[in-house]
This record gives C-alpha cells, structure tokens and sequence, in this order.
C-alpha cells in the first residue's frame, strides 16, 4: 500500500517538476588577473523552446550598501543607458550560448574594483531565478626594480626594491646565508588601484655578502651582490677638471651672450595664438572664440636663449606672449562670472562650481560641451593661471596648487602626445623623459577639443593616462567624440556645459 502511494505521487508531481524553471551558478568563484579578460556563466532550464520568445537577463555587481548594474538585455535588446560607467566598453553576453540555456558574461580588461559579488538574473515566459558568483582580481608582483646607494653619513649601504601589483604583499629580507633581516616597507596605491611597495634595509659596505627581497605574495625576488654592485665613482684627475672649468667658462659666456640678445629684442612677433581673438559683442561662447579678422596669424619663435630658469615661469611667459584682446577678454571674463557657473554641471544634471573643473591629483575629468566651449574654458584657465591670485577670474578658480600648465589644441594633431606638447609650447629641446618628470600632481594638462580618429595620438594618450602617477588631466570635447578614452580611464569623472538658457 506504501509502495502504491510513493508511485500515485510521483506521477502527481512529476509534471509540475519538470517545468520548474532554475538558474544554477556554473562555478562559485571566479580567480582572475588585471588586465585580463574572465567570462562568467549561469545555467539557465529549462532552455527555451522558441528562440524568440521573450527573455531578460541581468547581471549585477552589489555590495550590503550598493549595486552597480553590469548587463542588462530586455527582450533580447541590450540597454545601455543603465550600465554603470566602470563597465561601458568593456562587458558583453555572448548571445550565441542563450539557446543553449547559458547566460555568459565576458568582462574585459579587468580592473581591481571589479572584485566583488554578481548576481545573474534569468526570465523567461517558464519564471525567474537568480543565482549569485564572486569574482576576485588580482595582480601579480611581476617586475622588482632595485636600488641601490650610499647611506649619508657612514660606510652603510641602502638597499631598495619595488614593485606594483594588488593585494599589498609583504617582504621578507635575507642575506647569503638566510638570515631573515629587519627592514623598512611603505605602501602607497597608485591611481590604477595597484599597491606600489617599497622595501630598504641598511647593510654594511665592507663585508662580502648577497641580499634578497621576496615579495611573499607570489614570491618575486630580487638580489644585491655585494660588494659586486656598488656603485664605484669615477674617478677624477687634472686633466678632466681643467676640461670642466673650460666648460664652465665657456657655459657661462654663451648664457651672457644670450641675456644680450634676449635684452635687445630677440623675442619676435607672435605667429600662434593660443587664445582665439574675435570682435564678438555678445557674453557667450562664441565671443570667446571668435576670431579678430584685423590681424594676420603669427608665429612666436622662442630660441634656446629665451628659455626661463624653471619651466613654471617659462610656460607663464609663454602664454603671457598670446593676451587676449582688450575687447574679447571682458566678454570671457563675464562669461565665466555670469554664465558658465549656471551652465556647468555634473553627469547627475547638477550645477557645480568653477573649482571643479580642477581635477584632484592623479584625476582625468571629461568636460563635454557645444562646439566653441573648450577653447573657451582652456582660455579661461590659462588666464586664472597667469593671472594675479587678485585677478577677477583667478578668484572663480584657484589654480593655486597647480604648478606647470600644459595645454595641447588636439584640434591639429600629428604627432604623439609628447611631440605635441613641445611643439604647441615651444619646448623642443624637452625630451619625452623629462617632460614625463614634470607631469606629476603639481601639474595640470588640458587637451583642448579632443576627437578620437588619430590613432597615433590616441595610443599616446591612453597609454599616458594608464602609466601617469598624479598628473591632473583635463579633456575636453563635444558629447561622444571620445568613448574609447572613457572606457580606458579608471579614476575620472565628466562634466557638462550646457547649452545657452534663460535664467529666472
């Protein structure tokens, strides 16, 4: 009888089971390095039985506090407008496993804030269910970079090895003969969310001995060979400090000559106007940029005798030599007074002030705007720059911390981004090495009317914004002239000018 009642109520349920709709999670954790691509699946059953029936499918990234929306398809059309920016560019389903009952994800260039929970949501005309995965990101301590000097002060050695990669690993110092050894470890994180570790110990000169740092992460090692690589100094002799003073005489004739020649005129007429000079009546955009037709366009020609001691005051002069007229500048400077802090808001749709069109070290802000509005922001930063802290608009935007200034007009490109930047700025006898030195926090580039299509100059800029410590960057363009850029930058915000209203 027992037996009777088992088989009645299998028969019973059976067909309610076999049209239950699951979602299972083909794996529960995912373990992936930066920079590489992972694919995440969910199973989905049962599978559809007309392929065009209707379908949705979502994957989240959540936190207890947050949810990022990754992927969203809606009757099998793709909704962009919802995706999260950290993922714009870099996620897609690959379609062609849906009729095999798979919903997969593939995330591209993986980046470390891409750790965390996801959630794969299926619907289908059968149900819903939803089954959650874990992504972790990592990034190996590939490369060390060692260092060594003289200590100040004694006949010590210091020793130092570095190396990026997430998570922060410690480092473990032994000698020749595995002695563990003490030693001195900072930790700082870079802008692309890596952890930079920095490690010293202090040894003795005099004895013969080797050292090795191992970053216990993933056990990447460096060794000292002492004292093999000690740096040996060269040594000097009659010969070579009467050649060094003849030098110096002679460095010191040619600086006098070329003060001369600075005092006499040597400076020529402007041939290229940083700043576009127009007649324009009106308080707007295309006041700042017009044109004065009264003039011819020159060229500045700065030879290496007009070059400033420090590059700061250098770039001042420079773009001291391209003033606005005395009819254009009023109408910028109401501009920025009057309208742009109106016109000027966030992506949310918000006003905000002058102030954040600064970005903080190590930032790319992407300033959107009609045609014309770039060149006038570039404008009025390079004016608020130059300007005294007391200048009407130096007081709308403080540019105080901002030590160097680099503009590029991105509008004539040929070259790669360095080649642009000595260039525009009169910096040719710069090498690419030493403008790199300068592009640090205390520096802000601004890349005026940028517009992806120069291959070139595009790779230069994308891998300058991958590799830059601090520098703050600014970018300005029309809306969806650089989606590439967007997608590549990690720490960057946008910002909007919008077009012309009335004020109540």
């Amino acid at each position: 009888m027992d037996w009777a009642v088992i088989v009645v109520l299998n028969v019973m349920f059976q067909p309610s089971l076999s049209v239950l709709f699951t979602v299972e999670a083909e794996r529960t954790v995912y373990d992936s390095k930066f920079g590489e691509d992972v694919v995440m699946g969910c199973r989905f059953q049962p599978q559809l039985s007309n392929p065009q029936a209707d379908l949705k499918v979502t994957w989240h990234w959540f936190t207890s506090t947050l949810v990022r929306d990754v992927y969203r398809m809606d009757n099998r059309k793709e909704n962009l407008a919802s995706r999260d920016p950290d993922y714009r560019g870099r996620v897609m389903l690959l379609t062609d496993e849906l009729r095999d009952g798979w919903s997969k994800l593939k995330i591209s260039r993986l980046r470390i804030n891409d750790s965390g929970t996801y959630q794969c949501l299926v619907e289908t005309e059968e149900g819903a269910d939803y089954k959650t995965t874990t992504l972790s990101v990592v990034a190996p301590y590939k490369s060390v970079t060692k260092h060594i000097e003289k200590a100040a002060g004694g006949d010590e050695l210091l020793l130092s090895c570095q190396s990026e990669g997430y998570p922060e690993s410690p480092v473990m110092w032994q000698d020749g003969h595995l002695k563990t050894l003490n030693s001195n470890t900072t930790a700082v994180t870079t802008p692309r969310q890596l952890v930079k570790v920095t490690s010293q110990i202090r040894v003795g000169s005099s004895a013969k001995n080797n050292y090795t740092c191992i970053f216990t992460k993933d056990g990447s090692s460096a060794t000292f060979k002492i004292p093999d690589e000690i740096p040996v100094p060269q040594k000097k002799n009659d010969a070579l400090i009467v050649v060094l003073s003849i030098g110096v005489i002679m460095v010191a004739i040619i600086v006098a000559m070329l003060f001369y020649r600075r005092q006499k005129g040597c400076r020529g007429h402007s041939t290229r106007n940083l700043f576009v000079d127009g007649r324009g009546k009106s308080v707007s955009v295309d006041a700042c940029s017009a044109k004065n037709k009264g003039n011819d366009e020159e060229i500045t020609i700065f030879n290496e005798g007009c070059m400033e001691e420090h590059l700061g005051a250098f770039l001042k002069d420079h773009y001291s030599n391209f003033p606005l007229s005395t009819e254009v500048r009023p109408h910028c400077e109401a501009f920025a007074a009057e309208e742009l802090p109106y016109r000027l808001q966030n992506n949310e749709g918000q006003p905000v002030s002058l102030q954040a069109l600064l970005p903080e070290a190590g930032e790319v802000v992407f300033l959107e705007g009609p045609p014309g509005s770039g060149k006038m922001t570039a404008n009025i930063l390079v004016s608020s720059w130059t300007e005294d802290p007391t200048h009407a608009v130096s007081k709308l935007l403080n540019l105080s911390t901002v030590r160097f200034l680099f503009t590029v007009d991105c509008s004539r490109v040929k070259g790669d981004l360095f080649q642009e930047i000595k260039m525009q700025l009169s910096l040719m006898q710069k090498t690419g090495d030493e403008l790199r030195t300068f592009l640090t926090s205390e520096a802000l580039l601004v890349l005026d009317g940028y517009r992806e299509g120069n291959h070139f100059f595009d790779e230069s800029v994308r891998n300058f914004l991958m590799e830059r410590e601090g520098c703050r960057v600014l970018i300005t363009s029309c809306p969806g002239q650089c989606p590439i850029l967007n997608d590549t930058v990690v720490t960057g915000r946008t910002l909007q000018i919008q077009n012309k209203v009335g004020r109540s």
